[in-house]
């Protein structure tokens, strides 16, 4: 299939990963979809289903837009042996009607030069993006729902002679589907459930030159302990934890990580995870909020990436108004 063959070394480097650890992703598309986005959802092992992670929520689950208050911009950067990307985010809260979030992401995955039987040269783009754009609402104290479109495009640009390697673009449409609930009195005990990236396949030319989405059901919790103010005074300790099912169920990733807060202010991040998108095994995250300001950093470990000498490196910076 030309979108296969064309997806250069660094998507065969995510495929073969993800292959090993999923088991029969090399079938699906836009695997980029896979590879995690912001330092919050990184730091805590990509455990989001049930979490409270500001904007991030567009790229995980929608339905934690709901009960953001202030605006929001927060810029994503991500560093990869596979690829570099950045996406841009915007949360809007608009009272009783819900919350609405749009976002712009790029993934670049750097110029290769191409010499033809001439010797002409060229150079080759391989890039992905997607736009999407989101809307969650609360219903009573205890319940919020959200969904998310995206608009999802891979496309291999030519300048000059690139031999017979084609520019192609393929696109197509996913959804993203989320909820979250609140199960105690006490509001520790919060339960996600998110369908992400379910759409139409990626088709290049017609039905048979055509990939589904990796679409994935996620299922999990947060859990905000008791007592850690006693021992950390004004802090706060979140555990999170979710199973990911591809939508075949063909096997099952598990994710793990904790945040632990002190005044609201900084932030301690640990996580793991399972089948991770950027190949990354453990994660550690740091981060630090004054007023509206706020920066996060994260990394990974273990994997592919790691193991070539570049381990994942996520910077999120935020801005609430």
């Amino acid at each position: 299939m030309v979108l296969r063959r064309l997806a250069l070394v660094a998507m065969l480097a995510v495929a073969a990963s993800a292959a090993r650890a999923q088991g029969g992703l090399s079938t699906e598309g836009a695997l980029f979809l896979l590879i995690p986005v912001g330092a919050r959802a990184v730091g805590i092992g990509q455990a989001t289903v049930a979490s409270d992670i500001g904007s991030e929520s567009i790229w995980a689950n929608p339905a934690g837009l709901a009960r953001l208050l202030r605006r929001e911009i927060s810029i994503n950067h991500s560093q990869t042996i596979v690829a570099t990307g950045d996406a841009l985010n915007f949360v809007f809260p608009a009272g009783k009607a819900g919350v609405i979030a749009a976002a712009a992401y790029l993934m670049d995955y750097g110029q290769q030069e191409a010499t033809d039987q001439f010797g002409a040269t060229g150079t080759i783009l391989p890039r992905s993006f997607v736009i999407a754009a989101s809307y969650a609402a609360t219903f009573g104290s205890r319940f919020s729902a959200g969904i998310t479109y995206k608009f999802v495009q891979e496309r291999v640009d030519c300048s000059g002679t690139c031999g017979n390697i084609p520019a192609f673009s393929a696109s197509t449409n996913g959804l993203d589907l989320g909820a979250q609930m609140v199960v105690d009195s006490a509001r520790r005990l919060t339960l996600g459930l998110d369908l992400r990236d379910a759409g139409l396949n990626l088709q290049v030319n017609d039905a048979p030159q055509s990939d589904p989405l990796p679409t994935r059901i996620h299922l999990g919790a947060q859990y905000l302990l008791p007592g850690i103010e006693k021992s950390i005074p004004d802090g706060e300790l979140r555990v999170s934890a979710e199973i990911v099912e591809p939508a075949s169920f063909s096997a099952t990733t598990v994710r793990a990580g904790g945040e632990l807060t002190f005044k609201k202010l900084f932030f301690l991040r640990l996580g793991v995870t399972s089948g991770s998108g950027d190949g990354a095994t453990a994660a550690f995250g740091l981060g630090v909020k004054r007023g509206g300001l706020a920066m996060d950093f994260a990394r990974g470990f273990g994997g592919f990436s790691s193991d070539a000498g570049k381990p994942p490196t996520y910077l999120t910076l935020r801005f609430q108004f």
